[in-house]
C-alpha cells in the first residue's frame, strides 16, 4: 500500500527511461521537492540491479566513501576480497588503487546496475569529490550513476556533459504541475475545484512539500477556505509557520521538548531518545508521536527513526529558539550513550559537536589506532586535526597516538612535534588507548622513532615489554620493537626470539605479526637460510592481506622480503612485481621511523642489485642515506648502509626507469590518470605547480613516455597503477604544458 500524499511521477519517470539513457543522472532541487520519491518509484520499475547510498558527513573520508558504496554494491552483485583489500589502502590511495579494482569488477558483472547516490551534496571533501569523479569518469558499459542532493557537488558537469552525457533534473522540472496537485490533494482525502488547484500550484510554484503541507492545514482548519487559499509563499517560511502552528502549538511541551531535543540526532532508537532528551516515559510518547506522524520515517525491524529532513530542520531551529544553550549538553549525553553501547566512533564525534575537547580527546585516543587500521584513516586525520597545541599539551596519551599516526601516514615533522609534547609530559593515570600505562605508551613511541640511538630504542623496548601484560593489544608491537632494538645492536638471536614472541602474542592484531615475520625472514636470509626465510615471508604476505595492511607503510618491508625471496627462488618477474608495490608505499618510509625505513630499503637496494637494476637501488641507497643523517645512531644499519654504499661505486646505472621514481614522483603518480590540472594537484599536494611540472616531466623521461596519457598507461602497464577496464582517451587539462 502506498504511504498517504505520494503519487506517481509518471512522466518523470518516463523521462529517466527514455533512449539513450544517459550514463550520469543529476537530480538536484531544495527539500520538499519530491528528489527521493521519484528516484524511489523509478527504482521500483527497474528491472535491473540498483545499488541505493544515502551519503552523510562521515561519506568525505573517500576510504568510508568507497567502503559505503562497495558494501551497497555487494548487496546486488559479487564482489571478491581483492575490492575490500584495496579499501585498507590510505585516503590518498584511493583514486590509483581502490577505485580502479572495483570499477574493474563492476564491468565483469553480467547486468550492468544503477547506482543511487542520495544527499550527495553532503559530500564537499576534495578527495572524495575526486573519487566521485574518477567513478563517473570510468562508469562501465551500461551502468547508470544517479546524483540526487540540494545542491550540485563540486563536480565537472560540463565535462560529464561533454564526454559522457548528463540528463538533469531541477526544481522546474520537478514542481508539480496541475494534474498532479490535483492528484496529491485526492491522496490526501480532498477533492479540490478546478479554480482551487489553479491557485495552489500558483501559490506553491509546484514546491510538492508546500501543496502537501497546505492540504494538510486545510484538513485541520476547512473554515480558512480551500488549499489555495492558504497563504503559501513557496519559501521555507510558510514550512516554518505550518510546522510551528501545527507542533509547538498544539502538542503539549513536554512532546514539543522531546522532538526539538533530539533533533540533534540523525537516527534514533527509543533508547536513544530516553538518554538524550532527559524527559519521564520518553520513549513511549515518541514512540507514539512517531505512529501519528508522516514526517518521521522508519521503526521497521531495527526499531530505528529518522525525522524528515524539513521536520529535522525546523526541529533545530525550534531547538534554538526555545532552549538556547542545551545543545552543547544534548551532545554530551548522546556521546555518553554511545560509548556505554560500544560505538566509540559516534561517541567521539558527539564529543566533539559538544565542544567537550576532553571527552572527545578520550574517545579519540581510544578508537584512532583500530580506526585507522579498519581503513578509515582520512577519519582519524580529521580528528586529529580537531584538536589545537594546547589539547595535546593537556592530553599526552592523544598526542602519542597522533604522533603514531603521522609516523605512519609519512608526515615526520608532525610526528616530532607530538613526540616532543609526549617527552616533556607526564601522566598519573591509564592512558586509554589499551596500553598497561603512559609510561608503556610513551616508551613504544620513544622506541620506534629512535631519536636517542639504538641504545635509548631497547631501553623504551623494554620498559614496554615489562609492563604489557600478555593479554595487552600493545604487548606485540613492544616485543617487534625489543626485537628490533636487539638486531640494530648486533644480537640476532636475542632479535630472533623477540620477533617470535611477537608472533605469537600479534596472532589477533594481524600487522604486527606480519612484519615481525618478515623480520625473521630477514634474520634467517642473513643465516643462509632461504628455506626458513621463504617460510617465514610466505606467512608475513598472507597474514598481511588478511589484516588488509598491504598500502601502509608495515607492508614495505614485507615487499622487500619477498622480493628477495622471489629471486632466490629464481623468479624474477614476481620479484619485479613485489618491486613495484614496494614503491607505492615508498613515500611513506622517513626518519619518523628510522630504522625501520633504513632497513626495508635496504632490504630494496639489494633485491635491484639482484636484477642488475643499479637505478633503483642507487636510488633508495640515497634515500636511506638521508634518513641516517637525520637519525644516526642506528646500530648495525649504518655499517650495511656503508657497505652497500661501496657496493655500489663501480656499478654503473643512470637514473632511468620506474625504478628510479622518487619519493616525490611517487606521491604525485596517483594524481595523472586523473583529470586534475597541474595547479589542481598541486593545490591537494601543498607544492608549486612549477614543483608539480617538474616532477611530472621528470616521471615521463623515466616511464619513456612522451605525454601525461603515455606514462599513465606505462605505469599501468607495469603495475604502478591499477588500471580501468577500459582506459578512456583522457583530455587532460591543456595548461599542464
Amino acid at each position: 500500500m502506498r504511504e498517504p500524499g505520494i503519487i506517481d511521477r509518471t512522466h518523470l519517470i518516463a523521462l529517466l527511461a527514455q533512449k539513450p539513457e544517459a550514463p550520469i543522472v543529476s537530480i538536484v532541487a531544495p527539500p520538499g521537492y519530491g528528489k527521493t520519491t521519484l528516484v524511489t518509484q523509478w527504482k521500483a520499475r527497474l528491472r535491473r540491479p540498483v545499488a541505493w547510498l544515502t551519503l552523510d558527513h562521515h561519506d568525505n573520508d573517500p576510504a568510508v566513501l568507497l567502503s559505503y558504496l562497495a558494501a551497497a554494491l555487494a548487496r546486488v552483485g559479487p564482489l571478491p576480497g581483492s575490492v575490500w583489500s584495496a579499501l585498507a589502502a590510505p585516503s590518498e590511495r584511493m583514486l590509483a588503487a581502490a577505485l580502479p579494482i572495483l570499477v574493474s569488477e563492476l564491468a565483469r558483472w553480467d547486468r550492468p546496475a544503477v547506482l543511487i547516490l542520495d544527499d550527495v551534496h553532503r559530500v564537499v571533501d576534495t578527495t572524495a569529490l575526486d573519487v566521485l569523479t574518477g567513478l563517473a569518469d570510468h562508469l562501465p558499459r551500461g551502468f547508470r550513476l544517479v546524483l540526487t542532493g540540494r545542491a550540485a557537488p563540486d563536480l565537472p558537469y560540463g565535462r560529464f556533459r561533454v564526454r559522457r552525457g548528463l540528463l538533469e533534473i531541477g526544481p522546474d522540472v520537478l514542481a508539480l504541475d496541475e494534474t498532479e496537485v490535483r492528484a496529491l490533494g485526492e491522496a490526501l482525502g480532498h477533492r479540490c475545484s478546478p479554480d482551487e488547484i489553479r491557485r495552489l500550484t500558483e501559490r506553491t510554484e509546484g514546491w510538492a512539500a508546500a501543496v502537501y503541507l497546505a492540504t494538510l492545514a486545510h484538513e485541520r482548519h476547512p473554515g480558512a477556505g480551500g488549499p489555495g487559499e492558504i497563504a503559501v509563499s513557496g519559501t521555507d517560511r510558510f514550512i516554518t509557520e505550518y510546522l510551528r502552528s501545527e507542533l509547538v502549538n498544539v502538542l503539549p511541551k513536554e512532546d514539543v521538548k522531546l522532538l526539538t531535543r533530539t533533533s540533534i540526532l540523525e537516527a534514533m532508537t527509543p533508547a536513544l531518545v530516553k538518554a538524550v532528551c532527559g524527559l519521564p516515559h520518553a520513549e513511549r510518547r515518541f514512540t507514539s508521536l512517531a505512529r501519528r506522524s508522516l514526517l518521521i520515517q522508519g521503526g521497521g525491524t531495527d526499531a530505528t527513526y529518522r525525522y524528515h529532513l524539513l521536520l529535522r530542520e525546523f526541529l533545530r531551529e525550534e531547538l534554538g529558539r526555545l532552549e538556547p544553550g542545551i545543545v552543547p549538553e544534548l551532545h554530551e549525553r548522546a556521546a555518553a550513550w554511545y560509548a556505554a553501547a560500544g560505538d566509540v566512533s559516534r561517541a567521539a564525534e558527539h564529543a566533539f559537536a559538544s565542544g567537550d575537547t576532553e571527552a572527545a580527546a578520550r574517545l579519540t585516543t581510544a578508537v584512532a589506532l583500530p580506526t585507522f587500521y579498519g581503513g578509515r584513516s582520512a577519519t582519524v586525520d580529521g580528528w586529529i586535526r580537531g584538536f589545537d597545541a594546547h589539547t595535546f599539551e593537556h592530553h599526552p596519551a592523544l598526542a602519542v597516538i597522533a604522533g603514531w599516526m603521522h609516523l605512519l601516514n609519512g608526515r615526520a615533522e608532525d610526528a616530532d612535534r607530538m613526540a616532543d609534547i609526549a617527552d616533556r609530559s607526564t601522566l598519573g593515570q591509564p592512558p586509554g588507548d589499551g596500553s598497561a600505562s603512559f609510561e608503556s605508551q610513551r616508551a613504544m613511541l620513544r622506541a620506534v622513532m629512535a631519536r636517542r640511538g639504538a641504545l635509548d630504542m631497547l631501553d623504551n623496548a623494554r620498559i614496554s615489554v615489562a609492563q604489557e601484560p600478555p593479554t595487552s593489544f600493545w604487548r606485540a608491537n613492544a616485543l617487534w620493537l625489543l626485537g628490533s632494538a636487539h638486531r640494530l645492536l648486533g644480537d640476532e638471536e636475542a632479535a630472533d626470539a623477540a620477533f617470535a614472541d611477537a608472533v605469537v602474542a600479534g596472532a589477533g592484531s594481524g600487522g604486527t605479526a606480519a612484519v615481525a615475520m618478515a623480520y625473521r625472514a630477514v634474520v634467517a636470509i642473513e643465516r643462509g637460510d632461504w628455506t626458513a626465510a621463504d617460510r617465514h615471508a610466505q606467512q608475513a604476505r598472507s597474514t598481511l592481506a588478511v589484516a588488509r595492511f598491504e598500502e601502509i607503510l608495515p607492508s614495505l618491508i614485507v615487499f622487500a622480503v619477498e622480493a628477495r625471496i622471489a629471486i632466490w627462488r629464481g623468479e624474477r618477474e614476481r620479484a619485479r612485481r613485489d618491486l613495484v608495490r614496494s614503491q607505492i608505499v615508498r613515500p611513506m618510509a622517513t626518519h619518523a621511523a628510522p630504522w625501520f625505513a633504513v632497513e626495508a630499503l635496504l632490504q630494496l637496494a639489494r633485491a635491484y642489485l639482484a636484477l642488475a637494476d643499479t637505478a633503483g637501488a642507487q636510488l633508495v641507497v640515497r634515500e636511506a642515506e638521508q634518513i641516517a643523517r637525520q637519525r644516526p645512531g642506528l646500530g648495525t644499519l649504518t655499517a650495511s648502509l656503508q657497505e652497500m654504499r661501496r657496493q655500489l661505486e663501480d656499478a654503473s646505472g643512470t637514473l632511468a626507469g620506474s625504478s628510479a621514481l622518487t619519493a616525490a614522483e611517487l606521491r604525485l603518480l596517483p594524481y595523472l590518470p586523473t583529470y586534475l590540472s597541474f595547479q589542481d594537484i598541486a593545490d591537494r599536494l601543498l607544492v608549486s605547480r612549477n614543483t608539480i611540472k617538474t616532477h611530472a616531466l621528470s616521471i615521463y623521461g623515466k616511464l619513456q613516455a612522451s605525454s601525461r596519457g603515455e606514462a599513465v598507461e606505462r605505469a599501468v602497464e607495469i603495475g604502478l597503477l591499477e588500471p580501468f577496464p577500459t582506459l578512456p582517451a583522457m583530455n587532460y587539462p591543456q595548461t599542464d604544458g
